[in-house]
């Protein structure tokens, strides 16, 4: 006769009840062929390929937020660059700072009337380019002028500034010019600007190395002490 499971007690039907439910667990558990297992290693397998993602995302917002530092960085670099330029310009511009000064002058109503460059001045990065300017004006006026280009994106120093009053310069002078009204004083000062020189033009400005000096004595004759 056949044992009924309604038949047993409530607790040994619940103890199998208990039973055959661990068995199918552990089943799902175990077995790879059941779907349990399929699916749950399918979603261990997704979560640790989020995780990886996740760790890669990470690493380019990383990445991305040092290419906007780096990004801000060149920029502030480059608007530093564009006026370092501006100050001192990687050319001379001779014309560009004739046409300066003589702006400057008729603005100011100083006459200019000569403009002599000086040899250029080679220093370790860079070039002074001084001339010499001679100028008459009123006093006043002069000191506009020399107001004026000190706001001139490009450095303009003066020195050696020589001033007399105008009767002095028309009784000594041998040249004469036709005066503007108000004129007082006229003079020379020496204006000098910048440049960025090239590589060329260093190595041609550098003094020659004794080597060198050397190899330019004609043959025969032996270098002086």
């Amino acid at each position: 006769m056949a044992l009924r499971i309604r038949e047993l007690p409530w607790y040994l039907q619940t103890l199998i009840y208990f039973a055959v439910a661990v068995v199918v667990f552990v089943s799902g558990e175990m077995w790879p062929q059941l779907p349990v297992k399929q699916r749950r290693d399918a979603l261990k397998q997704r979560q640790e390929e989020l995780q990886r993602l996740l760790g890669e995302v990470a690493v380019l917002q990383q990445v991305q937020t040092r290419h906007r530092e780096f990004k801000g960085r060149v920029e502030a670099s480059e608007q530093q660059l564009a006026a370092s330029q501006a100050v001192v310009p990687d050319e001379k511009n001779t014309d560009e700072f004739m046409r300066a000064l003589q702006v400057a002058a008729v603005n100011s109503r100083v006459s200019i009337r000569r403009i002599t460059a000086k040899p250029v001045v080679f220093q370790q990065v860079y070039a002074e380019m001084p001339v010499e300017v001679e100028l008459d004006g009123a006093y006043y006026s002069l000191l506009e002028f020399f107001d004026r280009l000190s706001q001139l994106s490009r450095i303009v120093n003066a020195g050696e500034l020589k001033l007399e009053s105008l009767e002095a310069r028309m009784r000594g002078a041998q040249r004469r010019y036709e005066y503007a009204p108000g004129a007082s004083v006229a003079g020379t000062c020496i204006l000098t600007t910048y440049y960025t020189p090239t590589e060329a033009e260093l190595a041609a400005a550098a003094p020659p190395t004794p080597a060198a000096a050397g190899a330019r004595v004609p043959a025969g004759r032996p270098p002086t002490r």
